[in-house]
């Protein structure tokens, strides 16, 4: 028969059953924790403790940190650099305890920083492994230091073209923007921002997206910023991951990275050109101006001495030739003004003979000219004479002399039928005489008629 307890009683016997099993005994555990809860005043913390396989959880219990042992975490976050929170794997002595008011837990009595840090240690290094074995030809490991495509890129003479990706707002953001604003030499950049997430769930690929997004437009800019502030460990866990870092190493323009503190080296880092803070790469990014302006200051103090000197060698050189023509001009002007006495005379003479030839042969044209025009004259008075005589004969008067009449009508000859108005009267026009007469017919004239 089933009997009657109260809850504490059973929870007394379960207390008893438990420490007469355990007792004091301890045990080390490895285990995922989550539901972190911390009570800062009290100095507790209560937590799961979970065992996966891949996604499935196999084992669940709870676990809690008593006063006594709340150091433990906090030696852990000094030893670790991260937080203690939520999705960290950890290795901890253990004991098993039963309370009747809090039930079966776990009470955590030490952590082992030790295991935590070789994990993230061996994830780092599995990544920059699965790196050299996937990209044999481009990424390379020589004396300690990680050689990719993207740090042997040469950088154009001035970065002035930026593409900052970092998280909104964020202390990185401002402290890289403050330090360029205000850098000492006065010069201006030209930053495009592209915001992403740099730490949890979604970091990941956001960064990665900007990524691409600013590989898309890689002729717009001279260099990319990958920052962001200071954090724990754990909170650079995306620029250790595969995907991010293979972007990097791969980048076809320079990407400057200043994550997190000094003490701090991710991967990504490591696969592109590191400089620690966001402040650092903005004081490198002006520097590499202040060198290009640098460069070019001396060139043209170069230019200058070098100019200064071709001057006075070519001054110089014309002082000799000064010189020398100073003594020798005097004979040369005068050998050429006999010269020129000499050449003066040749073109007189020639010039006289020239004059006499052109006068002879003008002569010569202005008689044919006048030849010419004489026999023009008489040959063009010819033909009008007989021009005069056709005209003359052609006369209207010689026409009448002929026996031939000329029709007038209205005071107009007719010179076609056609104009002809039979109602009105029509005039004969003789030598001597004018006949008025009228029409009473018209008819066409045959060539065989009798005139």
């Amino acid at each position: 028969m089933t009997r009657r307890l109260p809850l504490s009683t059973l929870a007394a016997l379960v207390q008893e059953s438990i420490e007469q099993v355990f007792g004091d005994e301890t045990f080390w555990v490895i285990a995922e924790i989550t539901d972190v809860k911390r009570y800062e005043q009290k100095r507790w913390c209560f937590l799961k403790f979970l065992e996966k396989q891949r996604e499935q959880v196999l084992t669940e219990m709870q676990g809690v940190f008593w006063a006594q042992a709340y150091q433990q975490i906090q030696q852990f976050e000094r030893r670790t650099g991260q937080r203690f929170q939520n999705g960290l794997e950890i290795s901890c002595r253990v004991a098993v305890r039963f309370h009747p008011r809090y039930g079966l837990k776990l009470e955590v009595l030490e952590i082992d920083s030790s295991y935590t840090l070789g994990q993230l240690e061996m994830q780092r290094q599995q990544t920059l492994d699965q790196l050299l074995r996937q990209y044999p030809s481009q990424i390379s490991l020589e004396d300690g230091e990680y050689h990719t495509p993207n740090k042997r890129l040469q950088w154009p003479p001035v970065l002035q073209r930026i593409a900052l990706v970092a998280a909104p707002g964020s202390d990185g953001e401002r402290d890289f923007l403050q330090e360029l604003a205000q850098n000492q030499y006065g010069y201006a950049f030209h930053i495009t921002r592209f915001s992403t997430s740099v730490q949890g769930q979604y970091a990941v690929d956001e960064i990665c997206e900007r990524l691409d997004e600013i590989r898309n437009m890689a002729p717009a800019f001279d260099v990319v910023a990958l920052v962001r502030g200071g954090g724990s460990q754990t909170d650079f866990a995306p620029f250790d991951h595969f995907e991010v870092a293979r972007r990097i190493a791969l980048f076809p323009i320079p990407v400057f990275t200043g994550i997190g503190h000094d003490r701090n080296t991710s991967i990504a880092d490591l696969m592109g050109w590191q400089y620690k803070t966001p402040t650092k790469v903005a004081a490198a990014i002006a520097d590499t101006a202040l060198r290009f302006e640098s460069n070019l200051l001396q060139l043209q103090q170069q230019l200058s001495g070098q100019v200064q000197q071709r001057l006075l060698k070519h001054r110089q050189q014309l002082q000799r030739w000064q010189h020398q023509l100073g003594s020798a001009v005097p004979g040369r002007v005068q050998h050429q003004r006999q010269q020129l006495v000499f050449a003066q005379l040749q073109v007189q003479q020639h010039s006289r003979r020239r004059l006499a030839h052109w006068q002879q042969q003008l002569r010569q044209q202005q008689a044919q000219v006048q030849h010419h025009s004489r026999q023009r004259l008489l040959h063009t008075n010819q033909q009008l004479q007989q021009l005069q005589r056709l005209l003359k004969e052609l006369s209207p008067d010689r026409i009448l002399q002929r026996g031939f009449a000329v029709l007038v009508q209205n005071g107009r000859i007719v010179a076609d039928i056609e104009t002809l108005q039979p109602q009105l009267p029509l005039q004969a026009r003789l030598k001597n005489h004018l006949i008025e007469t009228h029409i009473q017919t018209v008819r066409p004239y045959e060539s065989g008629d009798d005139i």
